[in-house]
C-alpha cells in the first residue's frame, strides 16, 4: 500500500469531506481516507499502487471542481 498527502485549496466541512471519503472507498483500491476537521486543507489517501495512481485520485477530487496538489506520498 502506498499514501498519499493531498493539499485541497478550498474550505470544506466535515460533510464535504465525508462524502468526499465515501466516493473515493467506492474503488476497492483505495483503502483508507484521513483527514481531520482542525486541518480542512490536508487529506491522505492510501490505495494499491498496483491498481491506483496519485494522479487518478487528484483527477477525481478535481473532477468535483476542486483544487488539489500533492504534497507528499
Amino acid at each position: 500500500m502506498h499514501a498519499v498527502n493531498l493539499y485541497i485549496d478550498e474550505n470544506l466541512n466535515e460533510k464535504s469531506f465525508k462524502e468526499l471519503e465515501t466516493e473515493l472507498l467506492m474503488d476497492s483500491h483505495v483503502t483508507n481516507v484521513a483527514y481531520h476537521s482542525k486541518m480542512p486543507h490536508d487529506m491522505l489517501v492510501e490505495y494499491d499502487e498496483a491498481f491506483v495512481s496519485p494522479t487518478a485520485i487528484v483527477g477525481h477530487l478535481e473532477s468535483h471542481g476542486l483544487h488539489v496538489d500533492i504534497t507528499g506520498g
